[in-house]
């Protein structure tokens, strides 16, 4: 039999287009599309001897999810990325394909496909991962990665941004709120405007939250207050431009850039963005 069922992998390798990195982080998952699987490998010394065997052996006919015979064009590394990945769901949905070789078949082609056939692992169903990381082939050069080290990077699903700035946002909320009660009357109602501001965006934030981009959610998590830097945008909209939707002011924020140099960062943010660390195969 082809299919036969394999042990659940701790992490697995993808290799994708960069054109479809932003879908697959705001899905948090691997589809499968037209196949019965999406397929891995388990390691970069796997995916290593797996791409040397399929997609840099240019017009290698293969055969398609539907059966149908191609072959393979020529492998562009500045289009693509590995993903490295921590499965979701653990339950027993990992296979892995023998390759199906004539009957009689010498001993040399029977040992290449069972080699061939460990390479690589499917999950049956669409893949749903809690950790990723980015490991770009561009800037090694195909031969670079097949041969030393690689450069990869952590990456965040959008889900996961999402929870991290909501997080923060209730954080400098009731944070402010603690600080409301050190007031006087007097202070509270000269503020009174800050505050309804204030209580608004926290309010607005939470509604849009399935409408924020990935863009918008790198650049909120930046700050050490976002909620601070969206109130007092808000104040400046709503005093030149009634009615300024959320989502809108939040894009002209962001485009504008000078929000950067007006409030203080989040350091530990800006370095998970900067930290890349080198693997060796």
């Amino acid at each position: 039999m082809a299919y036969v069922k394999a042990p659940i992998p701790p992490e697995v390798y993808h290799l994708t287009k960069k054109a479809n990195l932003e879908s697959i982080l705001d899905n948090g998952a691997i589809r499968r599309f037209d196949d019965t699987e999406c397929w891995f490998c388990e390691s970069l010394a796997k995916m290593k001897a797996y791409m040397e065997q399929t997609v840099l052996c240019e017009g290698k006919p293969y055969y398609g999810a539907g059966g149908q015979l191609c072959r393979y064009p020529k492998f562009e590394p500045d289009e693509h990325i590995i993903l490295k990945l921590t499965p979701c769901r653990r339950e027993g949905n990992w296979y892995r394909w023998n390759q199906e070789i004539p009957l009689n078949s010498p001993p040399e082609l029977v040992q290449a496909a069972a080699e061939f056939s460990k390479l690589k692992i499917g999950y049956r169903g669409d893949l749903a991962f809690k950790n990723a990381e980015i490991i770009d082939v561009e800037a090694i050069d195909v031969a670079e990665f097949l041969h030393g080290s690689i450069v990869c990077r952590n990456v965040q699903t959008t889900s996961e941004l999402w929870k991290r700035l909501s997080e923060r946002v209730e954080q400098n909320w009731q944070t402010y709120q603690r600080n409301l009660y050190d007031r006087s009357p007097g202070v509270l109602i000269g503020i009174a405007d800050e505050i309804a501001a204030t209580a608004t965006c926290y309010s607005e934030f939470l509604c849009s939250g399935s409408d924020l981009s990935r863009r918008d959610l790198s650049y909120l998590l930046q700050f050490e207050n976002p909620l601070d830097v969206l109130r007092d945008r808000w104040v400046l909209d709503q005093s030149t431009e009634q009615g300024t939707r959320f989502l809108g002011m939040l894009e002209s924020l962001r485009s504008e850039g000078h929000a950067e140099q007006d409030y203080p960062l989040d350091e530990v943010y800006a370095q998970t963005q900067k930290n890349e660390m080198t693997m060796q195969l």
